[in-house]
């Protein structure tokens, strides 16, 4: 089985490579990342990740779609429900619904209604990749030294220990990164990011994540016994 992995930018294709790509190889699964194009430079040059617009995603994955033939293929998505691009399918209809695990499903749904592939698996991060960040805070903490950041990491623990890192809020001022941003000052996504996933591990974060679990029992599920 082939398994092709669309997200938004590098951090998540860091992850997928360093985390998901092993993981899902034991069950006979080649992974095989994309990020999103977004736009081209002065010289037209393909410039990747951090785009915020349906259609751009929408292009790249009738492209994988159409490209990759046969029943043996698959594809799936890693974007965050936080900040989804205003065009995207169903975003109006359902950001009225304060359940985000349910809005997330249904978002899920509208995607893959537009894409109109049986072979994708759509999946959306509630709220952001941070959450799985947030699910390994004692990796975080070997990678600081400073100790205002140290402190800031505790004042974060301290106020989601009775959370799960998924139900950390969407707001603007609140979400994910916003609290590992003004907590922690050295803290930069692209850096930190992958490095706490992959020292974390896949069994934690699946074990205090149940919506990032689910798409991965998803994938697994795919594939052959390990």
């Amino acid at each position: 089985m082939r398994l092709y992995v669309l997200v938004e930018g590098q951090t998540e294709e860091e992850f997928v490579k360093s985390v998901l790509v092993p993981h899902l190889w034991r069950r006979r699964i080649e992974v095989r990342v994309s990020v999103v194009e977004t736009s081209r430079d002065a010289f037209g040059r393909k410039r990747r990740g951090g785009g915020r617009r349906w259609g751009k995603w929408y292009c790249d994955l009738k492209r994988l779609t159409t490209e990759q033939h046969g029943g043996d293929v698959r594809f799936t998505t890693m974007f965050d429900l936080y900040g989804l691009p205003k065009d995207f399918p169903g975003l109006c209809e359902h950001a009225s619904d304060r359940d985000t695990s349910r809005r997330a499903t249904r978002l899920e749904e509208t995607m893959a209604a537009a894409v109109d592939d049986w072979r994708l698996v759509p999946y959306l991060q509630r709220h952001e990749f941070e959450a799985l960040v947030l699910a390994g805070l004692p990796a975080l903490a070997g990678l600081l030294q400073d100790k205002d950041d140290l402190a800031g990491l505790e004042e974060i623990r301290t106020m989601i220990a009775q959370s799960s890192p998924e139900d950390i809020n969407d707001g603007e001022d609140t979400a994910p990164s916003k609290r590992l941003e003004e907590h922690i000052v050295s803290y930069r996504k692209t850096f930190h990011g992958p490095l706490v996933v992959a020292e974390t591990g896949i069994a934690a974060l699946r074990s205090k994540c149940p919506r990032f679990d689910a798409w991965i029992a998803k994938l697994e599920a795919l594939g052959g016994q390990p």
